[in-house]
């Protein structure tokens, strides 16, 4: 496309008076802040609206809240006679969109197509008082163009993105198809060596991976995922085209498309990034990533392979290093819990269960617990499969189980290291929970995962496995059953009165007088209209004591444990009905996790 008309007579550039003036109509910045700002101002080169990003407004109607970008643009906005529009990444559709518009134009003109039907092109841009282009691109396109004011920032990283990223799905599919033309001149001329030695060449090419713009393609994928706080990567191949997805806050979205050949090069890319065997795509595989990504955090990833129908996929477990610090205040303890998980982790001896499904942040709970004891004083010994995070205050051991490193063959090893603390995994037979209660039993701190639905079913748990009930009472500390549930998003959750019938399903029985009003989740834009932001911890925490151990027999059912022990902790439900009266959650969220 040509675009020739870049500007008409009318056309101007927005200026920070227009910025500034519908924001002191609408009271949120005094006149004479707003000519402080016109002078402090008035020789910069930032966009006027990049500058609004870095100000701080304070919010009137909430002290000690700032008004957002978000609102300011949609005040600014609205006396420009546009609407404002944050754009979501994930629904970006890249293969339509980076098509439109070439690169130079779309970057000199600080716009984007963000998205496209058989009627419309919706284009964001950062400067809406320019106009000259639209009549052009109307004609192009053969659609009417709808015009959103963007952020100039914004608009800039999604033309990076977009056309860097199709740049190189081009530069792949172009290869894909040389190749193939090749192979059909060679076969239409019975050149079956020179055909075998393509399809060899073409094969090293694909399974080495090591092509630029396959690597582009790979950094773009974990730089998104990690900018829009996704905790897994799926790469699926499927009948048609293959898609990647991210699991963000819990949900899996699909963000991107892709042919079948492209995929497998991204997969082959990972699985050399990861260490892991290039020609074996008939058994599962599990690698490993260590990575500082663009915005400087260091991040770990597990990478796990599996053979489908279709070919092979791979998914990317991200760990942020910075989660596991040394702070417990995102599992979220009453006073009472912070302070009695405080006192048995800084125990001479025992052992103390985290549980939980998978993906329920024991991983998260077990290593920063860890930081916070393993001081220069101490040795903490780990056993794990895989070893998830590298942490260089702890000796950390990968089980191997098909040489006979087993978790139980770690134990045995560790009490041969002089340990203080020792961290097991997972206790999953009863050779390892034996050797995880003796070791606890002989003067040490042992720590250790189990995956069951609550801190009561934990002690049934251990009883099936075979394990002496007079052990466990003599070794076991305590247990901190978990779960995540979505955070409602601050900038737009919503007060509903409360549903008696949800309170009174959710509480089953126990006693917590029900609030007259509780959240709800809206959607805006600050949260890609999900109406969460972000997952937090709802708990149960047993402290082990002379009470609850009464109740332990050979014969111990979870129903008959949590008739006994009523009233004697938390529950899991009382937890999660607190933070849903703090706002923190939703009934529906805490409701879902409850067993």
């Amino acid at each position: 496309m040509g675009l020739r008309q870049l500007h008409s007579s009318s056309d101007r550039n927005i200026t920070l008076r227009d910025v500034l003036s519908p924001l002191v109509k609408a009271n949120l910045v005094p006149a004479a802040e707003a000519e402080r700002w016109l002078k402090l101002w008035a020789r910069s080169s930032e966009h006027p609206l990049s500058l609004l990003a870095d100000a701080t407004i304070s919010d009137k109607q909430a002290l000690g809240k700032k008004v957002t970008f978000d609102e300011l643009a949609t005040i600014v906005a609205k006396s420009l006679g546009i609407e404002y529009m944050r754009v979501d990444p994930t629904k970006v559709n890249l293969e339509v969109v980076g098509t439109l518009i070439p690169h130079a134009y779309a970057e000199r003109l600080g716009i984007c197509a963000v998205e496209m039907d058989d009627e419309k092109v919706v284009i964001v841009t950062s400067e809406p008082l320019v106009r000259g282009w639209v009549d052009e691109i109307a004609a192009q396109t053969r659609r009417k163009i709808e015009l959103r004011l963007g952020s100039p920032r914004q608009i800039k990283h999604l033309l990076n993105e977009i056309f860097v990223v199709q740049k190189a799905f081009k530069a792949v599919a172009r290869e894909q198809g040389k190749v193939g033309a090749d192979r059909l001149r060679l076969l239409r001329q019975g050149k079956t060596g020179e055909l075998d030695q393509l399809l060899e060449k073409s094969r090293g090419r694909n399974l080495s991976a090591q092509d630029n713009q396959v690597a582009k393609i790979v950094d773009w994928l974990l730089n998104f995922a990690i900018l829009e706080r996704a905790s897994d990567i799926h790469i699926e191949p499927k009948k048609g085209l293959g898609q990647v997805r991210f699991r963000i806050d819990g949900d899996l979205r699909t963000v991107y498309r892709l042919d079948h050949d492209a995929l497998l090069m991204i997969i082959s890319r990972f699985k050399i990034l990861g260490d892991m065997k290039l020609d074996e795509k008939r058994k599962p595989q599990d690698g490993g990533i260590k990575r500082t990504m663009d915005n400087g955090k260091t991040v770990e990833m597990r990478l796990s392979t599996m053979p489908t129908s279709h070919g092979e996929k791979l998914v990317v477990r991200i760990f942020d290093k910075n989660v596991a610090g040394q702070d417990l205040s995102f599992i979220g303890f009453l006073p009472e819990d912070l302070a009695t998980w405080e006192e048995m982790i800084h125990s001479s001896q025992g052992l103390i269960l985290v549980t939980g499904p998978t993906g329920s942040g024991k991983t998260t709970t077990l290593y920063t617990t860890l930081n916070k004891v393993a001081t220069p004083d101490v040795n903490v010994c780990t056993a794990e499969d895989p070893v998830e995070m590298e942490v260089d205050s702890f000796n950390q051991v990968q089980v191997n189980p098909q040489i006979g490193l087993t978790f139980a063959e770690c134990i045995r090893s560790f009490l041969r290291q002089d340990p203080d603390i020792i961290m097991v995994g997972e206790i999953r037979d009863l050779e390892t929970g034996e050797m995880a209660i003796q070791s606890s039993l002989t003067g040490h701190l042992v720590f250790s995962t189990l995956h069951t639905n609550g801190a009561l079913a934990t002690i049934q748990r251990l009883v099936d496995l075979g394990l002496q009930t007079f052990l466990i009472n003599s070794s076991l500390l305590g247990i901190l059953a978990q779960r995540l549930v979505r955070r409602l998003c601050p900038h737009c959750k919503e007060e509903v009165p409360t549903d008696k019938h949800k309170w009174e399903t959710l509480l089953d029985g126990e006693i917590l007088d029900m609030p007259a009003t509780v959240h709800e989740a809206k959607g805006c834009e600050e949260c890609k209209h999900t109406g969460y932001l972000g997952r937090m911890c709802v708990y149960e925490l047993v402290k082990f004591d002379d009470k609850i151990k009464k109740q332990i027999h050979a014969k111990v059912e979870v129903a008959e444990l949590r008739e006994k022990t009523r009233g004697m902790f938390a529950s899991i439900r009382s937890n999660g009905a607190r933070k849903v009266i703090q706002g923190d959650t939703t009934l529906d969220e805490v409701l879902k996790i409850s067993y």
